[in-house]
């Protein structure tokens, strides 16, 4: 069994302690997604607007627009981001967000909001919940052009990753190097190390239990 790709056991029955600092029991990593303007939308060359992650019931129809579904995402970036800015940044609490870099080219006052508060800017992916390209290369270009982009956007380059991912993601990101973690798993409670193609790899795993997806979609769950 030594050839199966995936690490079911993990830490096992002792995980390791953390020694968080002052004795704490828990770290958290306050994460704000920055999403919109990256959907799916005829806007963008999609075949149907997003109808995903709305609070009202709506239908996705093919080669139109979903006025409905894009007045839903636009209060996240015209009225949502702020009140979190504003309720974060007024504590001084250190926080992460996961960018799309499509967003973010949309609002470039929401960016240099996030650069005066002092956050980390990851990258969720060019596009928001789009699979990556089916072959290797496209998906490598995919990946170059979202980092290139996102530095150029955020005065610096992202060192950390959660967007969707294929089987190789994680390889080729390990190849054109710059990462510090990826967070695109759901695997465990602590961040831990793991083999990439020959390369130890971090990974601080993104939790759905803490999230606002519980509140977006029936039963809490995707």
């Amino acid at each position: 069994m030594s050839d199966y790709p995936r690490d079911l056991i993990g830490y096992g029955r002792t995980p390791p302690d953390p020694k968080w600092p002052n004795g704490a029991k828990l770290a958290l990593n306050i994460v704000v997604n920055y999403e919109e303007g990256g959907e799916a939308s005829v806007l963008h060359g999609d075949p149907q607007s997003v109808a995903f992650l709305t609070e009202h019931i709506t239908t996705a129809v093919v080669g139109a627009r979903n006025l409905t579904a894009e007045s839903l995402w636009e209060f996240g970036s015209r009225v949502g981001f702020w009140r979190l800015w504003r309720v974060l940044s007024s504590r001084k609490l250190a926080v992460t967000c996961f960018g799309v870099t499509m967003a973010m080219q949309r609002n470039p006052e929401a960016v240099a909001a996030m650069r005066e508060a002092g956050w980390e800017i990851a990258t969720h992916g060019m596009r928001w919940n789009i699979s990556p390209p089916a072959d290797e290369a496209g998906e490598r270009a995919e990946i170059e052009a979202t980092l290139a982009l996102h530095a150029e956007l955020c005065g610096e380059p992202a060192v950390g990753w959660y967007n969707r991912s294929s089987a190789q993601t994680y390889r080729l990101l390990s190849d054109i190097g710059g990462m510090l973690y990826f967070a695109d798993n759901y695997a465990d409670e602590l961040p831990f190390w793991a083999d990439v193609a020959g390369k130890a790899e971090l990974f601080v795993p993104y939790t759905l239990e803490a999230n606002d997806m519980r509140f977006a979609v029936p039963g809490g769950f995707p």
